[in-house]
């Protein structure tokens, strides 16, 4: 027992049996208060630091969730590479951005890694959309009859982003099958057939490759000088990277079968 001064204790004594309502009330108001501040409290904080569903603009945007990791040299701007495709749907017959960026030698005309002469029989000229999976095009073409040629075509081999390019042996089977379904025969070729394909690797100035022949034979059409048209796709691997020269020729105009020949001749890599 201490033996020390004696104080009177101040502090509030434990209510008996129906004397307890007031300090009971008392202690529930504090903690509602309690409860109530920290109601408040998360209220502001979610109206304050929630993400954003309307832009500056008033445009609806999508609230950005939760971050998920990334790897460390990967960028958004990645380019797949040969080799490494990505899970992209790969087009039957697939068609690049036209641009032109090489510039016809004097008495030539270029695309890719590849150049020829055109002959005197194909007067007409154009740049790109003839050719699928061709860029950097250029065409000459010879009337056959109203609204009806036979092209030949220069280009660099430009390849669906995100899917291997398969070499030059299936691109040019490729890129001549896709000759059979293209749109740009229109209601004159009808109930058209695919015959008489052939590939064989073939050497060209040192640049070795590829060459698909084909026939599109004309079940019906509307025309008087042709019922078929033969297509030529020759792939070659040049220096400044896979390239085509391709050539579609109305069977039964001579004329144009031997300007195809000579066009064919003539195909050489960049002369500088």
């Amino acid at each position: 027992m201490s033996t020390g001064p004696q104080f009177t204790s101040t502090q509030p004594q434990s209510p008996g049996p129906g004397g307890g309502r007031g300090g009971a009330l008392l202690i529930g108001a504090i903690a509602f208060a309690i409860v109530f501040l920290l109601i408040v409290g998360a209220t502001v904080g979610y109206l304050v630091l929630r993400p954003t569903l309307t832009g500056g603009s008033g445009e609806e945007t999508t609230a950005a969730g939760p971050e998920t990791p990334q790897d460390p040299e990967a960028t958004a701007t990645d380019e797949p590479t040969s080799g490494e495709p990505t899970d992209v749907d790969e087009e039957r017959c697939w068609a690049p951005e036209s641009e032109r960026t090489s510039k016809n030698p004097s008495g030539k005309l270029r695309g890719g890694g590849l150049e020829f002469i055109p002959p005197a029989a194909y007067g007409g000229r154009e740049t790109g959309g003839f050719v699928y999976f061709l860029g950097d095009s250029q065409t000459a073409y010879g009337e056959v009859e109203d609204s009806w040629v036979s092209t030949m075509t220069v280009g660099q081999v430009q390849w669906q982003p995100g899917v291997e390019y398969p070499g030059p042996e299936i691109a040019s089977q490729k890129i001549a099958k896709c000759f059979f379904t293209d749109g740009n025969w229109g209601d004159q070729a009808r109930e058209r057939t695919w015959d008489e394909e052939t590939t064989k690797p073939v050497t060209i100035g040192g640049m070795p490759g590829y060459e698909t022949r084909a026939v599109v034979n004309f079940g019906s059409d509307d025309l008087e000088k042709t019922d078929a048209s033969e297509i030529v796709v020759v792939v070659l691997e040049t220096e400044e990277g896979p390239s085509a020269f391709v050539t579609e020729t109305a069977v039964g105009v001579t004329e144009h079968e031997k300007a195809a020949d000579e066009g064919y001749s003539s195909l050489t890599g960049l002369s500088g």
